[in-house]
C-alpha cells in the first residue's frame, strides 16, 4: 500500500499531490521565523497528514479541524489515490460534509483526475463511512496486519509530532487499554496476536466475574469467606424459631373475643364498692329503725300521783288532765311513727335486696371478666410471642437468602477459578511464545538495531517481557557497543525518542516490504530538534530503504531543520523530491492557498 495522488475539487486552492515510489518531500522556506511557533496550519506542513487520514475514512468528530472550521471547508471534496499491494489502484473520494460522504473508484492504472467521474463511473458509490472503511480494507487487502483492518496501525505509519513521545504507544492509543493496542503490536512485531487478544478476554471474563461475585456478596452482606458463620447463625435462628413454633402451638383460648379490658373491671369493681357502700349504710338504718320500734313512750300517770301523795302534795285536776292529753298525743303520734318506720324498713329492704341481686351480678360478671382479662393477658403474651417467632422467620428467610447467595458467589468462584487456570495457560503460551524463535521479530530486531547504529552510532535493543500481570511489555533500550552491551541514557531525550520511532517504523515496513502490509511512511518535522549529524545519518538512511527496500518515505521539513554538509551548507532536496512546496510569503505559500484559517 503506497500514496499514489492527493487533489481535490478546489484544485485552484488545493493543487494536486503527486506522490514519488520512492523519496517525498513536503517542504516549507519560512523567513519569518515567528512562523515556527505559530500553529501548523498557517503553512499547512503539519495539516497536510491530518487530510490524508481524512481521505484514508479517519473519523471527523466536533474537534475535527473540517468541522471546527466548516464555513470555510464544507464545499470541499477531497481524492486520494492509493496504490495497493497488487498494483491496483484505489481513489478514495470523500466529501467534507454529506450523509453518505465517501465513493470509491478501482482501476488498474492511475488516474491523473476523477474529479469529473460521473457517479455511475465510480465502483462503490455514495457509501457511509463505516460501509466504506470495510469496503476500503477488502480492496486494500493487508493480509499481513488481519484479522485487523487497515486503520488498526495507520498512527505508527503517519506519524505525527505527538507520536514521537512513545515508541510503541503512540497518540492514537494514548487513553487506550492496553488490549487495544499490545495484540496488534505484537502481531506486526511477528507474534501471535491471538494468544495475546484470548490472554486480555480472559482477564475480562475475570473482572466480569469477579464484580458479579462482589455484587453479590455487597446484596448478601457477607464475603465468601464468611460462608460458614452465616451457616452457623442461620441454625441457631432456625432452632429459636422451632422453639417459638411450638410454644404458640400450646396456647388455648376461649373468651378472647370479648371486648373485656382492665379499665371495665375496674368499673364493675367500683360498682359493687358503691354498692356495699350503700348497703352498709341501709342496715345501719334498718338497725337503727329496729330500735325505734322496740322503744315506746313510758308515761306512768298513777306513779307520778303517788310522787305527790308522798310528798303530801295534792296533784291538781287540771294536771292531770293535761297529761293525760299529753299520753294520748304521744300515743297518736308513736303509732304514727312506727307506720312510717315500717313503711321505711319495707322500702330499705326491698332496696337491699336489690342490692345483693346486683352485688351478686356484679361478682359473678367481675369474675367472668377476670377471667377473660386474663386470657386476654395470654393473648398479649402470645402476640409477644408471634411477634418474636415473625421476627426470628424473618431473619431465618434472610440467612437463608444470604446462605443462597454466597453458594452462588461459590459458584462463581469455581468460574474464577476455571478462568484464571485458563489465564494461566495463556500466560504460559505468551512466556513459550516469547522463548521460541520467531523470523519476522528476529529481522525487526536486527534492522532496528542497525538503523539506530547507523543514525546514533549506538547499538539499540529491541525486546519485549512478560510483566506480572503476564501481559507483554515492549522494551526498547540504546547499548554503548563498547561497554558488553552496557545501557546509555541517550534513548532518554526527546530527539532520541523520534529517532528510535522513525528507526522503528522503517524496520517494520522494511521488514514487510514484500507483503501485504504499509509501504509507505509519513514522518511530520523528523528532523525538528535533532542535532545536525543526526539529520544527515537520519536522511542518508531515508533515501538508502526508498531506492534498495522500496519504501515510500513522505518528510515534512522547514528549510531551518534542513540538515547540514561538513562546510556547514544546507543539504538540499532535489525538485523531484519535493512534492509540495510551501513558503511564508502570502496565501500562495501555503498548502490551501487561502488566508489562515
Amino acid at each position: 500500500m503506497k500514496l499514489s495522488a492527493l487533489y481535490a475539487n478546489k484544485a485552484d486552492i488545493f493543487p494536486p499531490i503527486k506522490f514519488h515510489e520512492g523519496f517525498n518531500v513536503v517542504f516549507a522556506r519560512v523567513k519569518n521565523p515567528k512562523i515556527k511557533e505559530k500553529d501548523s496550519h498557517n503553512l499547512g506542513k503539519t495539516f497536510l497528514i491530518t487530510v490524508i487520514d481524512f481521505c484514508l475514512l479517519a473519523e471527523a468528530d466536533k474537534h475535527h479541524p473540517f468541522k471546527i472550521h466548516s464555513e470555510v471547508f464544507k464545499d470541499f471534496v477531497f481524492y486520494l489515490e492509493i496504490k495497493t499491494h497488487s498494483g491496483h489502484y484505489v481513489t478514495v473520494r470523500r466529501l467534507v460534509e454529506g450523509r453518505n460522504p465517501v465513493s470509491i473508484h478501482v482501476s488498474h492504472s492511475p488516474n491523473t483526475d476523477l474529479t469529473r467521474l460521473f457517479e455511475p463511473s465510480w465502483t462503490y458509490a455514495d457509501l457511509p463511512l463505516t460501509k466504506a472503511i470495510k469496503q476500503l480494507n477488502d480492496l486494500l487487502d493487508l493480509s499481513a496486519i488481519a484479522p485487523y483492518n487497515y486503520r488498526k496501525g495507520l498512527g505508527y505509519i503517519l506519524r505525527r509530532q505527538t507520536d514521537y513521545d512513545e515508541l510503541f504507544r503512540i497518540s492514537k492509543f494514548s487513553r487506550s487499554a492496553d488490549k487495544d493496542w499490545k495484540p496488534f503490536l505484537a502481531q506486526i512485531i511477528g507474534f501471535n496476536h491471538a494468544i495475546i487478544d484470548r490472554k486480555y478476554e480472559l482477564d475480562e471474563t475475570v473482572d466480569k466475574l469477579k464484580l458479579r461475585q462482589q455484587t453479590i456478596e455487597e446484596e448478601a452482606g457477607s464475603t465468601s469467606e464468611e460462608y460458614d458463620e452465616v451457616k452457623g447463625l442461620l441454625e441457631i435462628r432456625s432452632s429459636t424459631l422451632e422453639g417459638l413454633r411450638t410454644e404458640l402451638d400450646q396456647f388455648s383460648f376461649r373468651g378472647v373475643e370479648a371486648v373485656i379490658n382492665e379499665d371495665l373491671v375496674s368499673n364493675i369493681e367500683s360498682n359493687i364498692a358503691n354498692l356495699n357502700r350503700r348497703r352498709y349504710t341501709i342496715d345501719y338504718e334498718l338497725t337503727e329503725i329496729a330500735k325505734s320500734l322496740e322503744t315506746g313512750f313510758e308515761f306512768d300517770l298513777n306513779r307520778v300521783q303517788q310522787v305527790f301523795a308522798e310528798a303530801q302534795l295534792e296533784l291538781p285536776q287540771a294536771l292531770v288532765h293535761s297529761y293525760k292529753e299529753v299520753i294520748e298525743l304521744n300515743r297518736r303520734m308513736s303509732d304514727g311513727r312506727k307506720e312510717r318506720l315500717h313503711k321505711l324498713r319495707d322500702k330499705l329492704e326491698r332496696e337491699r335486696a336489690e342490692i345483693e341481686n346486683l352485688i351478686t351480678d356484679l361478682d359473678s360478671e367481675r369474675t367472668a371478666a377476670l377471667a377473660i382479662l386474663e386470657e386476654k393477658q395470654t393473648l398479649e403474651k402470645y402476640r409477644k410471642i408471634q411477634r418474636r417467632f415473625s421476627q426470628q422467620e424473618a431473619q431465618v428467610i434472610v440467612l437463608q437468602q444470604r446462605l443462597a447467595d454466597l453458594d452462588r458467589a461459590a459458584n462463581i468462584q469455581k468460574d474464577i477459578d476455571t478462568q484464571r487456570q485458563k489465564v494461566n495457560d495463556a500466560i504460559q503460551e505468551i512466556r513459550e511464545s516469547v522463548r521460541h524463535d520467531n523470523s519476522t521479530y528476529t529481522a525487526i530486531r536486527t534492522t532496528f538495531s542497525r538503523c539506530v547504529e547507523r543514525v546514533l552510532n549506538v547499538q539499540a535493543l529491541l525486546s519485549v517481557s512478560v510483566n506480572q500481570e503476564g501481559n507483554l511489555d515492549f522494551n526498547v533500550r540504546t547499548l554503548d557497543p563498547e561497554m558488553s552491551g552496557r545501557e546509555t541514557s541517550e534513548g532518554a531525550g526527546a530527539s532520541y525518542k523520534k529517532i528510535l520511532c522513525a528507526c522503528f517504523d522503517i524496520a517494520v515496513v522494511g521488514v514487510y516490504a514484500s507483503k501485504p502490509f504499509y509501504h509507505f511512511l509519513y514522518h511530520d518535522g523528523i528532523f525538528e530538534g535533532l542535532d545536525n549529524r543526526k539529520k544527515v545519518n537520519l536522511l542518508n538512511l531515508i533515501r538508502d530503504i526508498t531506492i534498495n527496500q522500496k519504501i515510500q518515505y513522505i518528510l515534512t521539513v522547514i528549510d531551518s531543520d534542513l540538515p547540514r554538509d561538513e562546510r556547514d551548507m544546507k543539504l538540499l532536496f532535489t525538485q523531484e523530491e519535493i512534492v509540495r512546496e510551501l513558503h511564508d510569503e502570502g496565501d500562495s505559500g501555503r498548502l490551501f492557498k487561502m488566508p489562515p484559517f
